[in-house]
């Protein structure tokens, strides 16, 4: 069932993709646009919400940090998709609580493919210089690997110790980006990822004390490397 799973989201991750991009070659997308492509990298501290009883942010950066790679294509001014893949770790504990003493340390893959639009979009010029504000959301899949110091409790279910997780993951977000040229960008974003797995820490408590699925959270310094631009036109049908 698991893999089946992977296999569906996997799919629904990348026929979108083939879609658009086929739209996009074909000039289905917009009347006329320029349909830009780049290279994406991002880096930043990230945190999971999990069931310790200690802030995330009071672990070190060191041990909760995402760095990602990603291919963005922006079909018009306003709309466009990224396919990145992430290695995140993050870190959590009950800090001063006698009751359990629980510590974990987690590491993921994550792939995932997302939407982006732009609210603010740059205004028609050549312009090197701009600046615009987007939000995006999408699906993917994660891959968690944690490692949970801890004392078995009664009630309590545990993940052995590099035993892979599987998720579904639900990336949204929002995002700045100023181009400091025709072919570089620098901006910042907020993300959250939804997942549907309760394990990312290595533990799920009784349902009377667990919070509820596990959710990673973070902001990252992007970068983006513009590969090349082309005109797109649309096939336009005469009416007579």
């Amino acid at each position: 069932m698991e893999n089946r799973n992977i296999l569906f989201t996997t799919l629904l991750v990348c026929l979108p993709l083939f879609s658009l991009t086929a739209q996009d070659s074909n000039g289905l997308i917009g009347k006329q646009h320029k349909s830009t492509k780049l290279i994406i990298l991002s880096l930043g501290p990230e945190y999971c919400f999990a069931d310790t009883k200690e802030s995330p942010f009071e672990q070190s950066f060191l041990k909760n940090k995402d760095i990602s790679l990603g291919y963005q294509v922006n079909l018009s001014r306003r709309f466009g998709y990224r396919a990145s893949a992430s290695y995140t770790t993050f870190s959590g504990s009950d800090g001063a609580s006698k009751s359990r003493s629980y510590s974990f340390y987690s590491t993921t893959w994550q792939m995932a493919t997302v939407a982006q639009y732009t609210i603010s979009a740059p205004p028609k010029t050549d312009s090197p210089i701009s600046s615009s504000i987007y939000f995006f959301i999408g699906a993917g899949i994660l891959s968690c690997r944690p490692d949970l110091n801890y004392y078995s409790k009664k009630d309590y279910k545990y993940k052995a110790k590099g035993d892979p997780n599987f998720s579904v993951i639900i990336p949204a977000g929002f995002g700045y980006q100023r181009n400091l040229s025709k072919t570089l960008s620098i901006g910042m974003e907020l993300n959250v990822r939804w997942n549907f797995s309760d394990y990312l820490d290595g533990f799920k408590p009784p349902v009377s004390q667990s919070k509820s699925p596990d959710i990673i959270q973070g902001f990252s310094i992007v970068l983006g490397y513009k590969l090349h631009s082309k005109e797109v036109e649309a096939k336009k049908e005469e009416v007579q």
